[in-house]
């Protein structure tokens, strides 16, 4: 049941930023929002695919990169850039309004549902500090190498490029989220299972949804990264 759950998360998650780009870029910037704030709020749900055991965050931010790929793809390395900081910017205003939520007094017929809120958004949960810790990290490896790649792989090498910057990046993206967000919350010795689990499930999102980005056409790219696109 699980691994067909993960499928339909999978195909909607790609829709849901495929749908973003052909309205406007502005439209993604809220996708990697929205996206990011899932994982800061359900990221800490373990759950077993195929046996083996990982969070649920992990096709939401497989499709935070995606999201990235066609922003860079469409707009350079700036709009890349800019789209990690409105992300971090996106999960802190959330993370204190929810802060501000818990902390008003309940009204009695509320109560259980108050302790139940207040549960989920603990004080600076670990989830929240490794879900913008390893974004930021990740997030400025994945855009210079690919932006990197996007100088040196001219033509129609995209899938390519978008798959070795993904591999690289999520290595460091996992290490860094699974480590702060489960330590002490699992034994250590689940934790490597945890990562790989998850590692091997954005290996895999994007290296079958990443042929949407020949949807973009670059015709060319400024001295400053940004570009001109022509959409097919």
């Amino acid at each position: 049941m699980n691994e067909l759950l993960l499928g339909a998360e999978a195909l909607l998650s790609a829709l849901f930023v495929l749908g973003a780009w052909r309205y406007a870029r502005d439209r993604l910037y809220t996708v990697i929002i929205i996206l990011l704030i899932l994982i800061a709020s359900v990221g800490g749900k373990l759950v077993e695919f195929f046996g083996h055991v990982t969070n649920t965050g992990n096709i939401f931010y497989a499709a935070v990169f995606l999201a990235t790929y066609f922003l860079i793809e469409r707009m350079g390395k700036r709009e890349g850039i800019y789209s990690i900081w409105v992300g971090v910017i996106g999960v802190a205003s959330f993370f204190v309004f929810i802060q501000i939520t818990v902390a008003l007094v309940g009204f009695p017929p509320t109560a259980e549902f108050n302790a139940v809120l207040a549960s989920a958004f603990a004080p600076f949960s670990q989830v929240t500090a490794a879900s913008l810790i390893a974004y930021v990290l990740s997030q400025n490896l994945n855009v210079y190498l690919y932006v990197y790649l996007k100088q040196k792989m001219r033509g129609t090498r995209i899938w390519l490029r978008a798959n070795i910057c993904n591999l690289i990046a999520q290595m460091l993206d996992s290490v860094v989220f699974f480590t702060i967000a489960f330590w002490g919350v699992v034994p250590p010795e689940n934790i490597t299972d945890i990562i790989m689990t998850g590692f091997v499930i954005k290996v895999a999102f994007i290296a079958v949804s990443a042929p949407l980005l020949y949807l973009n056409r670059v015709e060319q790219d400024d001295e400053k990264g940004m570009a001109m696109i022509a959409v097919r």
